[in-house]
């Protein structure tokens, strides 16, 4: 027997997880900003394992494109986190679908 509360505990991660897809693009993994030095000024670049994103100028911190970035890259971490989380607790109604807990009666 699977508990509700482990169940229902599923559901709001992948609503939670589904929240965070709805509100922007997500970054894909492999992404991150990098600080560029350039005289006394420092601008930021994205960097990517990834040819299709490697080195694209993002200006100054606090610029649209840092800013979008940025978000971007903290949603792709936040649904990381949910996901993990979301991992254990499917293990753990597995376990609960697959072992029968007899409680002896006192």
């Amino acid at each position: 027997m699977v508990s509700s509360f482990l169940e229902a505990e599923r559901d709001c991660l992948l609503q939670q997880i589904q929240a965070i897809r709805d509100s922007g693009s997500v970054a894909p993994i492999n992404v991150w900003i990098s600080p560029a030095p350039k005289g006394n000024h420092v601008y930021y670049k994205l960097s990517s394992k990834n040819p299709d994103y490697k080195n694209q100028h993002l200006g100054k911190m606090g610029s649209e494109k840092y800013r979008d970035w940025l978000a971007r890259i903290q949603r792709r971490e936040a649904i990381t986190e949910l996901e993990q989380q979301l991992s254990m607790l499917q293990a753990l109604i597995d376990r609960q679908a697959i072992k029968k807990i007899d409680i002896p009666k006192l």
